[in-house]
């Protein structure tokens, strides 16, 4: 009994550690990134899940309207989107995305906004 508290002990201590390693800068780009591929795959929820709650209010949504908003949003805007580059400033940082659209137009650049609250980065704004 006591082997195996030890063993699911260690095996929570390094779930809780996986992400120690990995800087400031690589967290941000790993949420950015996150943003990148539920864009290009069309998976609004998993968009939503990385807005800031402070960010939805401002768009005026609620967590469970967010996904059909951002759908909507997306309609006939850019298809794919490539992460260009993060730059963190302690619990801010900015990213920069370029977005094309299926006809070619683009790329157009467009920056989001990101902080970290409870040690996550969610994304506070898009311009």
């Amino acid at each position: 009994m006591l082997r195996s508290l030890t063993a699911l002990l260690c095996a929570d201590a390094l779930v809780a550690l996986a992400g120690c390693g990995e800087s400031e800068q690589e967290q941000a780009r790993e949420a950015v990134q996150g943003y990148v591929d539920a864009q290009n795959g069309d998976d609004f929820e998993a968009v939503c899940d990385l807005y800031s709650d402070a960010f939805k209010a401002q768009l005026g949504v609620t967590p469970e309207a967010c996904p059909a908003f951002v759908q909507e949003q997306s309609s006939g805007a850019a298809t794919s989107f490539e992460l260009v580059g993060v730059n963190v400033n302690g619990d801010t940082a900015t990213a920069d995305i370029d977005a094309m659209s299926e006809d070619g137009a683009g790329p157009s650049r467009l920056t989001v906004t990101l902080a970290r609250e409870d040690g996550e980065w969610v994304i506070t704004g898009l311009q």
